[in-house]
């Protein structure tokens, strides 16, 4: 396999290696499952790298978690360059970690687990080697990750954790944790996992970038091709620059390799590096150690006062280890780690008021009590006074007064991670299910969402079993709560998170209005982290937040966890969408947006609805609309690829839509006026694929705006692909763009030929630059053209537009 090397330091382009498939009759059960390490299921944490979907580290401590089914588990290297292996623990369903090294491509860590169980796995990066290139292309020790292989058809399953705080480490070999093991230097006796920053990291259950090189220093540089601190801040590798991440603190031991360099030169050069991390991260806490065996701690201070900066604090680590806590003079033993961690982390907790994990903690229960009543479709909290983490076996159970069970959420147990939503039905007529995220770790709380919504009126009682969040020691007694009896009207709902209203989820009140009634649902302020679906059955629905700054409806939904490739081996019965304003089906890909309208006549204002997948992650859509006479108001429509999809009649208006590829797409007509659209990286604002030649999008005094290092000629207004849409449509009037929008304005394929493109509709009418001054439009598409006045007058006419329709807007209300 060819050596994956970062595209942004290559003089040549390398392609993906692949693996070879006997030709004939493979079948997708023959074949192993794979995944990329950025699929967001799966959770990196330490210093990675990114070279298109591959992940690379050149750092000790460096980790990924995922939850899986299967009855095996590998992963995909690239050694091809490699000559001194980096060295990993693999751990999976909290067993014992087993030592694995990189020394070839494909590598089978376990294999004969129970498939029907879903079975959690960490892998550590252990040690790579310090003395090897691990700095610059072809890297000769690293851990270069191209693929997950699991059994054939398994799949990862969903693992929400975000943690409370983020810790950056930056040192030398005993940030790296050299020579934990044993008193030898190379691999075999170096150890991340056992170091100093990863024992931090855990005990305050944060997300930690440890960033250790041996023999490197202020001056120094050091081994491996490594540059100095300096050099090496900031990026990953050679040419691998690493992504911002806003740490709460940065912890920097270095000195130790500097001894051969005087004050004069030494405490100057510690200052321009404080500096150079409080220009990168303005806010976090910077904590300059004291070298363990005290080298320079006169300058270090000095440097420390000199930066005048209340967030820069010295702290002295005389006496913390002794000299029963080396292996050899200089780098502590396991013992000593642990040492310096119940130290580090005690200095941490005082000068930042963090809690640490807490084994054994009680927690705060929500809800809890009979004397007032909460939703019938309540989540379940349970927030402890630490940061606290998932386990990888156990039960959570609901049951009425009597003791019967009606609801259990068992972390092994695979139909736990799935549910119907708003009885979604497929095109066959049979009821959807999707994977879902049952238990949400956010830091210290942990968020449990029920399969359905509870029977109103009745006392309940919640058991969790030992384990279930690690440490905990379960409950038995003592949860109870009392659902409030339903709403006497669906006119007219209120949806507050709080527990203070008819429901507490959107969906419940959607659920909740009668077929054909219509209704006004009122949503309070507050994340409302669900899956939302509104039925073709529930047409005339509007739903009313309060700010779009304040109600937001958000979920990690994407291609990956319930799109086409998710449904590839689903039988189409329960997979194929329901047809609505198209003739033909589309296949999987309506189950992946946030949030789904499939009923005619909805009206939604003053909310944002955000697809929470991170940058990359997978196609996946905001917001959805598939029905006719949908009016969409005050708006914040949040996403990347694929944010805004809209299938038939949609009326737009003062909102604000971000995005990169595809960001508003779908098969119009679409009317847009009076909204921002914000282009997050390079791509294309439009896809539209009309099938006749009706409306496509109209867009009327928008303005195309972007983030701002995207740069000047990166995004198209518009794609089309003349094969399949030969009369796409649109149309941008009286808007106003930034340079970033490309000079030829739009884009066509399959051909790529003027010639060929007779039906296309790529028009425009006075366009201007943000300040109103008219752009030149002389470069643009040739088969786009410039509208006249009166063709312009036309097509500002909503209603001329949508054949007869006169979208009304709600006002806002005060």
């Amino acid at each position: 396999m060819r050596n994956r090397l970062l595209s942004l330091c290559l003089a040549v382009l390398l392609g993906l290696a692949t693996l070879t498939v006997p030709a004939g009759t493979a079948t997708a059960a023959d074949k192993s499952a794979t995944f990329g390490p950025f699929d967001p299921r799966i959770e990196l944490d330490g210093h990675w790298g990114r070279d298109d979907d591959v992940a690379i580290t050149v750092n000790s401590g460096s980790s990924l978690r995922f939850r899986f089914t299967g009855d095996r588990l590998g992963a995909w290297f690239d050694t091809e360059a490699i000559t001194n292996p980096a060295q990993l623990y693999v751990a999976v369903d909290g067993g014992d970690p087993v030592l694995v090294k990189v020394d070839e491509d494909h590598k089978v860590f376990v294999e004969g687990l129970d498939p029907a169980f879903a079975h959690t796995a960490e892998i550590v990066v252990k040690d790579v080697d310090e003395y090897a290139n691990r700095w610059t292309v072809p890297l000769q020790s690293g851990v270069v990750l191209e693929k997950v292989e699991l059994a054939p058809l398994a799949q990862l399953v969903p693992l929400p954790t975000t943690a409370e705080h983020r810790i950056e480490f930056y040192g030398d070999s005993i940030t790296q944790g050299v020579m934990a093991l044993c008193a030898e230097l190379g691999s075999d006796c170096a150890d991340g996992s056992k170091s100093y920053p990863h024992l931090v990291g855990e005990a305050f259950g944060a997300d930690t970038n440890q960033v250790g090189f041996g023999k490197q220093g202020i001056l120094q540089p050091g081994h491996g091709n490594v540059g100095t601190a300096a050099d090496s801040f900031g990026w990953n590798l050679a040419g691998s620059q690493a992504e911002p991440t806003d740490p709460g603190a940065v912890v920097v031991n270095f000195g130790t390799n500097d001894a051969a360099y005087d004050s004069a030169e030494f405490t100057p050069a510690y200052l321009a590096y404080l500096r150079k991390i409080r220009a990168a991260d303005p806010h976090t806490l910077i904590v300059a150690l004291r070298p363990f065996n005290g080298t320079h701690t006169a300058d270090i201070a000095a440097a420390v006062r000199a930066a005048k900066d209340r967030r820069i604090v010295y702290v002295d680590t005389t006496g913390w280890l002794g000299p029963d806590d080396y292996n050899g003079s200089t780098h502590p033993n396991v013992q000593g780690h642990q040492v310096a961690a119940a130290k580090l982390t005690t200095v941490l907790e005082h000068l930042t008021g963090w809690q640490p994990t807490l084994s054994g903690d009680t927690a705060k229960l929500s809800p809890r009590g009979t004397a007032n009543s909460t939703c019938s479709d309540t989540p379940l909290t349970m927030t402890f006074r630490g940061p606290v983490r998932l386990g990888v076996r156990g039960k959570l159970q609901i049951h009425k007064a009597g003791g019967e069970v009606v609801d259990t959420i068992d972390l092994a147990d695979l139909t736990s991670y799935q549910r119907s939503v708003g009885d979604a039905r497929t095109d066959f007529g049979e009821l959807h299910t999707w994977k879902y995220q049952p238990v949400v770790v956010d830091g210290r709380t942990v968020s449990i969402h029920p399969h359905q919504r509870l029977a109103p009126g009745q006392v309940y009682s919640v058991t969790v079993d030992p384990g279930f969040v690690v440490g905990h020691p379960g409950i038995t007694t003592g949860w109870t709560f009392r659902s409030r009896q339903d709403p006497r009207t669906d006119s007219r709902l209120r949806v507050d998170g709080s527990g203070h209203a008819d429901f507490c989820t959107v969906q419940a009140a959607i659920d909740f209005v009668a077929e054909g009634d219509k209704a006004t649902i009122d949503v309070a302020p507050g994340l409302y982290r669900e899956l939302v679906w509104v039925p073709p059955t529930r047409p005339g629905i509007t739903i009313s937040g309060a700010g779009a700054g304040r109600t937001v409806i958000g979920y990690p939904n994407n291609n990956l966890l319930n799109g086409d490739s998710a449904m590839a081996n689903v039988p189409i019965e329960q997979a194929y969408c329901q047809r609505r304003v198209i003739p033909q089906s589309d296949r999987f890909n309506c189950w992946r947006a946030a949030m789904a309208v499939f009923a005619d006549d909805f009206t939604m204002t003053d909310v944002t609805v955000q697809n929470l997948t991170p940058y990359r992650g997978s196609q996946a859509e905001a917001f959805f609309g598939n029905g006719n006479r949908m009016v969409l108001a005050r708006l914040r429509i949040l996403g990347y690829q694929d944010s805004l999809r809209l299938q038939g009649q949609a009326f737009v208006t003062d909102s604000y839509i971000e995005g990169d590829v595809d960001f508003v797409w779908g098969t119009g007509g679409v009317f847009m006026q009076d909204s921002e659209l914000k282009a997050l990286h390079e791509g294309y604002y439009n896809q539209v694929r009309n099938i006749d030649n009706g409306p496509g999008n109209i867009f009327v005094r928008v303005r195309l705006t972007r983030a701002p290092d995207l740069p000047d000629d990166s995004v198209f207004l518009a794609r089309a692909e003349l094969s399949r849409f030969p009369t796409s449509q649109v149309v941008f009037i009286d808007s106003a763009m930034d340079s970033h929008v490309k000079t030829t304005g739009f884009q066509i394929t399959s051909p790529n030929d003027c010639a060929a493109a007779g039906q296309i509709r790529f028009w425009e009418y006075h366009s201007t630059d943000l300040a109103g001054r008219p752009i030149d439009t002389s470069a643009r598409l040739a088969c786009s053209r410039q509208l006249g006045d009166d063709e312009a007058a036309q097509l500002r006419d909503p209603s001329y537009v949508f054949g007869g329709w006169h979208p009304v807007v709600p006002r806002p209300e005060r």
